[in-house]
């Protein structure tokens, strides 16, 4: 699929949103419109999962080995980068003399689906990427049942995790059990995003419109009791249901707008989108590498935070032209040298 600047751009500005509630909104103390009204790190996670359901739906190509390539592709971009964000926030717990994993924990968070075998996530921001790979794993079996290319379908999925979300909310108000709400909602909003690309950008059917004012009316509807019932209580994250429902109703509103009407592609933004894996993975280590540098300098907080914001630019950098980029080309080739290797039917 062609790329897009503009969803680039946006990839770029919510991993911003990341960083800022990560290193800035330490500092800044509490303000009333972060505590209550909303959570730009939230925001982001959001906007990312969208842009998640545009592309990722449609980089799986019909043919024979659609499947192994749409595989291959993923691992290249995907895990690369991530491990070398384990080493790192590892290397500097060393480095800082904060307590280390235990082995067991690293060489689960090793494969990205800790949550699934038991244990925690080294990064706390990982739990994201462990969403993105559940939503891989549907769109291949969809594709694998000839489902994947049929929107009315891709709906129907936005709404059964929405109507799970919220069966899930309702039990985890009943029991106070923390149950993965997110993982629904998530999941929800990426179908939902492949849907919307799909009127964005290749048709207009009344079917389409349809299905697409169906899941506006559904997200209004159903996420507002599903947020309260899962959030009205805190469970240890900072969990405000008034705040969740405001972020999702902007995240949602917002990303119809800067992918339809207004498209930011300043070649900066573009730049931190094609940054923002590796910017998205390692704030937390350069935050963690920026306080202890500054430790004894009498260094401000918002000072710490802004080196901080400036070893994360730097790191970003080199790990996507010395790590992300050239795994994600090995994967090109990869891909090319095994279509060039299979048999042409007669």
């Amino acid at each position: 699929m062609k790329r897009l600047a503009y969803l680039d751009a946006l990839r770029g500005i919510a991993a911003l949103m990341v960083v800022f509630t990560h290193l800035y909104l330490p500092v800044v103390g509490h303000v009333w419109v972060f505590d209550y009204l909303i959570d730009p790190g939230k925001l982001g996670v959001l906007w990312f999962f969208m842009i998640s359901g545009v592309v990722i739906p449609y980089s799986l190509k019909p043919g024979p080995d659609g499947a192994q390539r749409f595989l291959v592709s993923r691992f290249m971009r995907l895990y690369p980068a991530y491990w070398l964000s384990l080493l790192v926030f590892i290397v500097i717990l060393k480095l800082t003399a904060a307590p280390l994993p235990s082995l067991a924990q690293i060489a689960a968070n090793l494969t990205m689906v800790q949550a699934a075998l038991g244990f925690d996530d080294v990064i706390g921001l990982y739990w994201t990427l462990f969403i993105e790979l559940v939503f891989y794993a549907l769109c291949l079996a969809l594709f694998l049942g000839g489902k994947l290319y049929d929107q009315t379908f891709r709906t129907r999925c936005s709404l059964a995790f929405l109507v799970m979300a919220l069966a899930m909310g309702v039990m985890r108000a009943l029991t106070e059990r923390k149950l993965p709400v997110a993982l629904p909602l998530a999941l929800s909003l990426m179908f939902f995003g492949s849907v919307w690309r799909q009127w964005l950008l290749a048709e207009h059917s009344n079917e389409l419109t349809r299905n697409l004012k169906t899941l506006l009316i559904a997200f209004t509807v159903v996420l507002p009791p599903t947020l309260f019932m899962a959030y009205s209580k805190d469970m240890g994250n900072g969990e405000t249901w008034g705040r969740y429902c405001f972020t999702y109703a902007v995240a949602i509103s917002s990303f119809l707008v800067l992918t339809r009407s207004v498209r930011l592609d300043h070649p900066a933004l573009v730049w931190l989108g094609a940054v923002s894996y590796s910017l998205y993975l390692l704030h937390p280590s350069m935050g963690m590498l920026a306080e202890w540098l500054l430790n004894n300098t009498g260094a401000s907080g918002l000072g710490i935070a802004l080196f901080a914001t400036l070893l994360t630019l730097g790191a970003s950098h080199l790990s996507f032209h010395f790590v992300e980029s050239p795994f994600i080309q090995l994967g090109k080739r990869l891909n090319n040298r095994k279509a060039r290797t299979q048999p042409v039917n007669a």
